[in-house]
């Protein structure tokens, strides 16, 4: 049976860590062996949710992990201002039920890396959110997460922010530009093209300081069969020249209403499917606390950046606890708070003569039937999630692919320590689910999703940790289910 195979694969990662020595102390190893438990239901939400799409939806499993990394040098007056690195993260599961299921492997990190002075190119897979949210427990960025397997792309960006000296370092910024390919996708050859600016107001020293980002992703390009002989697309193929290209970064519409290239859904709907968000964030930092508050505008088309879809989107309150000193036997390190509304969308009725022509029908796409997605998991907020995650019930009311997007939902997380000891981690949401304007639920759905997690260290440096975890899931839109988590990892 293929997990056999799996557990000599981690008595040999067992073994590497044991006895390798590092010849470089930039680099960094961890290996993790652990068994997903949840009989032959569905994994709950939160046990699989935004773990870059190596946890499967269903069944129980045992899974080994492996990461190589190597960061680049410290900083200095002297070094070089080129640099380079790279990072390697081997997933590989063994499914226990349902039975027969082959082993599987993921890579959600696999690039290189190289730096320039303040300039960084890298190439492959990488994890990473984009947008204004804490990474460590936010629930997701609306247009952008870690829900899903990272998309293989070349990136030119500024990874830290860079303040303008000119302007006496009051305004700092970080920007990217990349290109990436959707894999294996239903859609054979698409593309995309993703962009984003960040700007900081305030000095490095201030205790208040503003934030805001700009972001724009995009799948175009691409050809499918289900799109021949239909209107939205010729014989097949969506548009792919370079002057399509243009239109695309621009957001522009195309120069004509129909071409011999594309048709006019193109014409009056703009070349690929895009998403984004306007995030605007306000930080106070004080002496044993950090505040920081913000929130994602999601935008779909020229309707939401010009907000007529408002409130919708992430809000989100983080309080970081810079207290080292435990003054009790439980510290909290780190809480989160966020609320996230999808109710609205620019109005029910799509308009194609209106100048905001409304009815956003949020990660659904007439041309990319699976919308936002990538490997069959959602791209952005997991609370939108496609039809093959509902519950019997749920699923049975029918829609499009994404048949639930006006969503409500509260979520809460924390992060904290025991006496110095044991860390701890709690995440929570509470939903109200109403289908979507064409195809509305009878009555919102609720939906009750918790997690709870303990990392238990098992030597002095804490290099090696016993990892536990709980969750389940209650409510009428995903099914009824519990599950757990127990692995052991060792990083070094």
């Amino acid at each position: 049976m293929p997990y056999r195979y799996l557990w000599i694969l981690t008595g040999c990662l067992a073994s590497v860590s044991a006895f390798a020595q590092p010849a470089d102390d930039r680099i960094s190893y961890a290996v993790e062996s652990g068994w997903y438990a949840a009989g032959n239901g569905p994994i709950p939400f939160w046990l699989r949710t935004n773990q870059q799409g190596t946890v499967p939806l269903t069944g129980s499993l045992i899974t080994a992990r492996l990461n190589v990394s190597q960061d680049y040098r410290q900083r200095t007056d002297s070094s070089s201002r080129f640099d380079w690195g790279f990072g390697v993260n081997g997933v590989f599961n063994g499914q226990l039920k349902p039975a027969g299921e082959p082993l599987r492997y993921y890579l959600p990190d696999a690039f290189l890396k190289v730096r320039y002075g303040k300039f960084e190119l890298f190439a492959g897979n990488r994890t990473g959110v984009i947008g204004i949210v804490d990474t460590l427990l936010s629930s997701g960025s609306v247009a952008w997460s870690g829900n899903t397997l990272p998309i293989p792309k070349v990136q030119l960006h500024t990874p830290d922010y860079i303040s303008l000296g000119f302007l006496k370092h009051i305004l700092a910024f970080r920007v990217g530009y990349a290109h990436g390919w959707f894999i294996n996708s239903y859609v054979k050859n698409s593309y995309l093209h993703q962009k984003y600016a960040y700007f900081r107001l305030g000095k490095p020293h201030w205790r208040v300081r503003a934030y805001a980002c700009l972001n724009h992703q995009v799948q175009w390009d691409g050809q499918a069969g289900y799109l021949n002989d239909t209107p939205l697309a010729v014989n097949g193929q969506l548009p792919a020249t370079f002057r399509d290209y243009l239109s695309v970064v621009t957001g522009r519409y195309p120069e004509a209403l129909q071409t011999d290239r594309f048709t006019d859904f193109d014409g009056t709907n703009r070349i690929g499917n895009h998403i984004g968000s306007i995030d605007l964030a306000l930080e106070w930092r004080g002496d044993r606390t950090n505040w920081q508050l913000y929130h994602q505008h999601l935008y779909e088309d020229a309707s939401g950046l010009a907000l007529r879809n408002v409130p919708d989107g992430l809000t989100g309150l983080r309080l970081l606890n810079l207290n080292g000193e435990a003054s009790s036997w439980f510290r909290i390190r780190r809480v989160v708070i966020e609320w996230l509304s999808t109710l609205n969308q620019s109005g029910p009725t799509f308009d194609p003569a209106a100048q905001y022509q409304g009815g956003d029908n949020y990660y659904n796409h007439s041309q990319y039937r699976e919308g936002w997605t990538y490997q069959g998991l959602t791209l952005g907020t997991p609370f939108l999630f496609p039809n093959t995650n509902l519950s019997q019930y749920a699923a049975g009311l029918g829609g499009p692919y994404f048949p639930n997007n006006r969503v409500t939902a509260w979520y809460l997380a924390l992060d904290g320590v025991i006496a110095g000891g044991p860390s701890l981690m709690f995440k929570a949401s509470l939903s109200r689910n109403r289908g979507t304007f064409n195809r509305p639920y009878p009555e919102p759905l609720p939906q009750l999703s918790a997690y709870t997690a303990i990392r238990w260290p098992l030597n002095r440096r804490k290099t090696a940790l016993l990892c536990a975890s709980f969750a389940v899931d209650q409510g009428d839109l995903l099914p009824v289910s519990t599950g757990s988590y127990l692995g052991l990892h060792y990083a070094w």
